[in-house]
C-alpha cells in the first residue's frame, strides 16, 4: 500500500476523483433535469437515453484512462486515503467553527458577561474533533509511515475541495459538480 501512497499516484488519485464526480452527476440525470426543468413534458423525452449504469462504466473507465489508474489502484486507494480525508474535511469545517464560537466567548468576556453555555460547550465539541483528527494522522503515520504521512498531507486541499463538492451538492439538494 505504501508504494500507493506518493504523490505521483495521489495527484492521479485527485484527478479519478474529480472525473468521476462529473460523471456521476451526469449519470443521475442531472444534465437531463437542468434542460427541462421542471416541465413534464420535456423530461421523458430527455430521459428517453438515460442509462446511468452505461454513462457510470463508460465515466469510469474514461477516468482510469485520464488517471492512469487501475482499477485495482484506486480501490487501494479509496479505501485508505478517502475516509482519512473526509475526516480531515470535517475537522476543517470543526476548526472554522470553533474559531467563530472562541470569537463569540471573548466578544462576551470582554463586555464582561458570561459566554453563552451552548458556546462554551461547542468549543469543547470542536477542540474533542480537532484532536481527534490529529489522532488519525498520528495513526495513519504509524501505519504507512511519516513519508506517506507528508504527501497525504499535502494533498488535503485537493481532495477537501472535492469533499466540498459532495457535501455542498448534497446540502442544495442538487449536484453541483461541475
Amino acid at each position: 500500500m505504501k508504494a500507493l501512497l506518493t504523490e505521483d499516484k495521489l495527484s492521479r488519485f485527485a484527478t479519478y476523483q474529480k472525473e468521476m464526480l462529473t460523471a456521476t452527476s451526469e449519470a443521475a440525470g442531472t444534465a437531463a433535469r437542468e434542460k427541462s426543468g421542471t416541465d413534464p413534458e420535456k423530461l421523458p423525452g430527455t430521459m428517453a437515453n438515460h442509462d446511468p449504469a452505461a454513462k457510470v462504466a463508460a465515466a469510469s473507465k474514461a477516468a482510469l484512462d485520464r488517471s492512469g489508474l487501475t482499477q485495482e489502484e484506486v480501490s487501494k486507494l479509496n479505501q485508505v486515503v478517502t475516509s482519512y480525508y473526509a475526516r480531515g474535511y470535517a475537522a476543517r469545517d470543526a476548526e472554522k467553527k470553533a474559531e467563530e464560537v472562541r470569537a463569540r466567548i471573548a466578544d462576551a468576556k470582554a463586555k464582561g458577561d458570561s459566554p453563552s453555555p451552548v458556546d462554551t460547550a461547542l468549543e469543547k465539541v470542536y477542540s474533542d474533533q480537532l484532536a481527534r483528527f490529529e489522532d488519525v494522522r498520528k495513526e495513519f503515520a504509524a501505519t504507512y509511515g511519516a513519508d506517506a504521512m507528508a504527501v497525504v498531507k499535502e494533498h488535503e486541499p485537493d481532495f477537501f475541495a472535492i469533499n466540498e463538492k459532495i457535501i455542498g451538492a448534497a446540502k442544495a439538494g442538487r449536484p453541483r459538480y461541475r
